[in-house]
């Protein structure tokens, strides 16, 4: 009998060490704190900020349910650049100490996911959508910015469209009519207006004296993923996602590469004018000095908030928007759309277990009212099909005009080694765009960089 005995205690003790390291807790009152990481204060200051009221209505929650957990958020904004904010949170996550949330750019998740800094929330959109009432609200187009090896790993938390913008006023001191300007943007959509047609048009009015030489077209002045719309719009591929792969057409960069040196030798953008301050290209594109440039949607909030005298009224006076036009006639135009999305760290990169308290959390940081209130404030796209009818972001005649611009867009793939292949397209870009290299040139070694450092991770047509 006391034999029995003691082997009960044995087995008894030999499972308590398993029971806490699985998670579970012992009884009594426990406080979690949940650290909240983005970058950008300012308009996009509730993207962390929402996690104040969120907790509150999570501790009701939890209260109603019997929990003895508190959770505390601690909202962390940035206001360094993204680079600096990305090595920030991979040191911080190599040392155990990351965020449990941290919100950045979807392609992340690769690059994260492959160090293991982060894990999937579930294995299908239709799983996800299943947690609660608003994760099955989000767009399910958003998801498929989020998933990435047949898993999901983030909550989308905002998105946006990359227009072209035309000055209506220029265009008219050019002869256009009302309605000529008012069907320009379905024609951009359609593919009857390309970028070809932009060009000429461009060219135009620099002839004619209406914008000074220089500034019939101001692309983006820096980095970014708005150029690969470029290489789309000449029937670029980057990605197939049969194989998980990286794809370059040699075809479609040449073409891509010839239209941003032919914008300079047409005289319609500055030879030297990538590196352009971000505060000077503000002011030349939003106060009637340019008369095309493509940007993010949320620029619009930017431009009337700092500097146009007079805000959206005036901009809706002088500026149109509408698709990217497409590069080959009959083809229609695309937009890149780059979600933010909340991620949740790891137990090896954030020192916790509590990742479901996060997943909970973030579920009510993404209501309808709070994800429009940042919607609205920074001039982001709503994620939540119930924003489409919600009076307070349709009130937003921005928002609500160019939220069409998501039935056809493009992602930047969620890839381990993109970074390798944007920069060998970057870089080249700017040496076309320069004339230090021909076109047919800088595509040659482009795909040079790419052939060797993506090895098999690169399919060339």
């Amino acid at each position: 009998m006391h034999k029995k005995i003691l082997i009960l205690l044995f087995a008894t003790l030999m499972v308590l060490p398993n029971v806490f390291a699985n998670g579970q807790k012992e009884k009594g009152p426990r406080t979690v704190t949940i650290d909240v990481w983005t970058r950008e204060g300012d308009t996009n200051h509730w993207r962390a900020d929402l996690a104040l009221e969120a907790a509150e209505d999570l501790n009701k929650e939890l209260a109603a349910e019997g929990s003895d957990i508190t959770v505390v958020a601690k909202p962390y904004i940035d206001g360094g650049d993204w680079g600096g904010f990305k090595k920030k949170y991979a040191l911080a996550a190599d040392s155990g100490k990351a965020p449990l949330i941290i919100i950045s750019g979807h392609e992340d998740i690769a690059t994260w996911g492959a160090a293991g800094y982060i894990e999937p929330l579930a294995s299908s959109i239709s799983e996800v959508k299943s947690f609660s009432p608003e994760f099955a609200d989000i767009k399910e187009s958003l998801w498929n910015s989020a998933s990435w090896q047949g898993k999901i790993w983030g909550v989308p938390q905002d998105t946006e469209a990359r227009p072209m913008y035309f000055n209506k006023t220029l265009l008219k001191e050019m002869g256009w009519s009302d309605q000529e300007i008012a069907d320009l943007p379905a024609k951009m959509a359609d593919g009857s207006f390309t970028l070809y047609d932009l060009l000429d048009t461009a060219s135009e009015a620099v002839e004619k004296g209406v914008v000074e030489p220089g500034y019939g077209f101001w692309h983006r002045p820096k980095k970014g993923g708005d150029f690969l719309q470029v290489y789309v719009a000449f029937g670029g591929q980057y990605y197939d996602k049969d194989s998980d792969k990286l794809v370059i057409d040699k075809d479609a960069l040449v073409k891509a590469y010839q239209f941003q040196r032919d914008c300079v030798e047409k005289g319609v953008t500055p030879s030297s004018y990538i590196g352009t301050e971000w505060n000077i290209w503000h002011d030349v594109v939003s106060n009637n000095k340019a008369l095309f440039f493509n940007g993010g949607t949320w620029m619009w909030a930017d431009w009337a908030k700092n500097y146009v005298e007079g805000g959206e009224k005036t901009l809706f006076e002088n500026i149109g928007y509408g698709y990217e036009p497409s590069g080959i006639e009959g083809v229609k135009g695309t937009t890149l759309s780059h979600p933010l999305v909340y991620l949740i760290s790891s137990e090896s990169a954030s020192g916790v277990k509590d990742q479901e308290l996060a997943e909970r959390l973030i579920s009510l940081m993404s209501t309808t009212e709070r994800n429009t209130r940042h919607a609205v404030e920074s001039g982001h796209l709503g994620i939540l099909n119930s924003q489409d009818t919600y009076a307070p972001y349709l009130d937003s005649e921005f928002l609500s005009s160019t939220g069409y611009l998501l039935d056809n867009n493009i992602f930047q793939p969620n890839h381990p080694m993109y970074g390798i292949w944007f920069d060998s397209f970057w870089d080249n870009l700017v040496s076309a765009e320069q004339g230090e290299k021909t076109p047919e040139q800088a595509a040659t070694d482009a795909i040079k960089v790419m052939k060797l450092e993506l090895e098999d991770q690169i399919i060339i047509k």
